[in-house]
């Protein structure tokens, strides 16, 4: 249950750091740094993976 409050806090932060971005910016920046921090979250989950035990 911890982990599901914690990954629906990150996923609304994502959001809300994504839509004002998208407000400050327009629509091609904010997809640009969207798929950026998407990347990079992938990538952090895929190392904390492996090293997990």
């Amino acid at each position: 249950m911890k982990h599901l409050i914690i990954d629906i806090f990150g996923l609304a932060g994502f959001g809300l750091l994504s839509a004002g971005v998208y407000l400050q910016f327009g629509l091609p920046c904010s997809l640009m740094f969207s798929g950026t921090l998407m990347l990079a979250w992938a990538l952090l989950a895929a190392m904390r993976r492996r090293h997990a035990t």
